[in-house]
């Protein structure tokens, strides 16, 4: 009898063990990757998340803190055509009407030029929160900049609309983002990954990223919490703090990679300072931005690297056209070469390199910038706030940071053949991450071709191979951190034990009562209204300003696959008649973009400073307080929601800059 009374307490406990083991379990989260590609200027991969649970809308990852959308009032702006349409259009309307979206009474606002390397201007952002499913999670309150009246500058003086936000991806040392005002404590709003940390969803505060590219198709990889170590090869570079500082890239040099050379050499290096004094052997600072589209270098090093292409230089928009009709263009995009970019390592004698081959620098411009697609080379020298390498490089790179530890890395990425995911849990006090044992160039095989004599002989054509990524998108987790591989080990025994005591306490208690109702089973929150393909009808706001029937109707057009195969018999500078520059003459037009960009940013020791307007890493409201990036404010509320991280983090306060701007 007094064992039969000992069992029940004891199955008890090992029954709640079960369900505290379960509910403890961490896991990598993956990012879901739209079946389309994106932007006038790749095109390029995205990866798709569901706002106010049910607007699903794609955006380029990689941006530190807030996450930047477009929303539909910015279409009810371009009534003639609006690109942003493709990517799917944010409806804070909608939102507030859901109570899921609000300004959260946060009043500070964030300039327009949320990427490095390029000009954004317009209007400043507005700041907003919303409830985010990633990956099968909801993070509550998340932080959200608005961008209602922002656009690309370009060095021809126009300004072209943006056509994909970007997605914030974290911040060193900051679970949530808290914004002081003037008439109470702090406003928390959740920044994504600190939120699935502080919520057990994830073993750490971090991020793995490799985006892959559109041509030749690579997926994309994306994992909060963890990353695939099969998009790492060969050595990586590993730095502290901040993954948007600047670090040493010391040359660029052309190389062959297999094959006969398309060129008089095989390799050809010093193209990074060559025709420039200022850049000593200590090399040039540059930044890496996911959100940013091209290579952002100075003009002298764009004319080395092309004085060895078939292109020529676009003055107005500070890009290069391949010219498609000289033979030498097919041999070098589609030959087995590649621009190496050589990074200072962790030592004065240690130097790591990383790899674009031409085919990912074979990229295409559509409408707006352009009447007809225009295959570009993306080595930019227009008007930008830094040197900055952006997804053009990252096409090629793997980029990862534990925010916790303060750590991030950065490495080479590998090619279309790619064996299935290898994920690895990154545990909370992870300063290193481990590369594949795969081999870069074997990566490569069938997606580009190595050049025969004959062929670099002759004027003929050479095709681009044809070759198919066999690679599955999506698989649990294979290199569990040891805690968990432990945890899991012990939780089977638990499990055993029990379920033997649980069933001998259900029984027992059945003898003395009715069985109760079980409890409903909670229901997975998915994704509504997810078409296929990738292309999303606008959100529209009837009640914005200047909408009608007629711009509803019209707004959403064109279909999918007719977004940029359209005839565009008009330059877009036509159907912008100059909008912004009579709104904003004083503010935003200081510099007559106009003239040619002669002055280049110092290249020893630089230090660019971004452009006025620019608050995103040292925030401060209207009335000149200081809006703070806090791992845990003491005293603060929820900026919509009681889920609202607000306690419970390790992790110190943190502001997102320092010093005012």
């Amino acid at each position: 009898m007094a064992s039969s009374s000992l069992s029940l307490p004891v199955s008890l406990v090992s029954y709640l063990a079960i369900c505290r083991l379960a509910a403890a379990a961490t896991a990598p989260v993956a990012a879901t990757w739209s079946d389309d590609t994106f932007g006038p200027d790749g095109p390029w991969p995205a990866i798709e998340v569901t706002l106010s649970e049910k607007q699903t809308i794609a955006m380029y990852p990689g941006r530190e803190f807030q996450t930047f959308l477009l929303t539909s009032d910015y279409c009810n702006q371009n009534r003639s055509l609006c690109y942003a349409n493709q990517a799917g259009l944010y409806n804070d309307a909608e939102s507030q009407v859901d109570t899921t979206g609000s300004t959260g009474q946060i009043q500070y606002q964030s300039g327009p030029d949320y990427m490095f390397g390029v000009d954004v201007e317009g209007a400043k952002t507005t700041s907003w929160v919303d409830t985010v499913n990633f990956g099968g999670q909801t993070i509550e309150s998340v932080s959200l900049a608005l961008l209602n009246g922002s656009y690309m500058a370009y060095p021809n003086g126009n300004w072209y609309p943006l056509s994909v936000g970007c997605l914030g991806i974290g911040a060193p040392s900051t679970v949530n983002q808290s914004f002081s005002n003037s008439f109470g404590p702090l406003i928390n709003a959740s920044l994504i990954p600190g939120y699935l940390w502080e919520h057990n969803k994830t073993a750490s505060n971090s991020f793995g990223m490799h985006i892959g590219s559109a041509n030749p198709r690579m997926p994309g990889s994306f994992y909060f919490g963890g990353y695939d170590q099969n998009r790492i090869v060969g050595d990586i570079l590993n730095y502290e703090d901040d993954y948007t500082k600047e670090i040493t890239l010391k040359d660029i040099s052309i190389n062959v990679i297999d094959g006969s050379s398309p060129w008089g050499f095989e390799s050809l290096g010093g193209l990074l300072a060559s025709g420039n004094s200022s850049i000593t052997s200590g090399g040039l600072q540059v930044k890496i931005d996911g959100c940013s589209p091209y290579l952002s270098l100075p003009k002298s090093t764009c004319d080395a690297v092309a004085k060895n292409l078939p292109v020529t230089y676009n003055e107005g928009l500070g890009l290069y056209y391949w010219n498609t009709n000289d033979s030498k263009y097919t041999q070098i995009v589609n030959s087995a070469s590649a621009l190496e970019f050589v990074f200072a390592g962790s030592s004065n004698t240690q130097n790591v390199s990383i790899s674009v081959p031409f085919r990912h620098l074979n990229l295409t411009l559509t409408a707006p910038l352009v009447d007809n697609p225009t295959q570009y080379f993306p080595c930019y020298t227009g008007p930008g706030n830094s040197y900055t390498l952006g997804r053009a490089f990252l096409q090629d790179a793997f980029v990862g940071a534990n925010w916790g530890t303060k750590s991030w890395w950065l490495a080479q990425a590998p090619g279309p053949n790619v064996p299935s995911p290898s994920v690895v849990e990154l545990a909370n006090g992870d300063t290193t991450i481990k590369a594949s044992s795969n081999d870069w160039k074997e990566s490569w095989t069938g997606s580009w071709t190595a050049l025969t004599p004959d062929e670099v002989n002759s004027s003929a054509t050479v095709g681009a191979p044809s070759a198919t990524v066999s690679q599955s998108t999506a698989s649990p987790p294979a290199g569990l951190s040891t805690g968990a591989k432990a945890g899991i080990g012990v939780g089977v025994g638990i499990v055993g034990l029990g379920i033997i005591g649980a069933i001998a306490f259900f029984f027992l208690r059945r003898r003395k009562a009715a069985p109760s109702e079980s409890a409903a089973s909670n229901t997975a929150h998915t994704a509504q209204n997810m078409p296929q393909y990738g292309f999303y009808a606008p959100v529209k706001n009837p009640s914005s300003p200047g909408m009608t029937e007629s711009t509803i109707g019209t707004v959403g057009q064109p279909p999918n696959g007719m977004m940029y195969a359209q005839p565009y018999p008009q330059p877009y500078s036509q159907q912008y008649p100059q909008p912004y520059p009579q709104q904003y003459p004083q503010q935003y037009m200081q510099q007559p973009y106009g003239q040619p960009y002669s002055t280049e940013l110092s290249a020893v020791g630089n230090t660019p400073t971004e452009l006025p307007g620019s608050t995103t890493y040292d925030p401060h409201m209207l009335d000149g307080t200081q809006v703070h990036s806090h791992a845990s404010p003491q005293q603060s509320y929820s900026s919509h929601s009681p889920h609202s991280p607000s306690y419970g983090t390790t992790q110190p306060q943190a502001h997102s800059q320092d010093g005012p701007i």
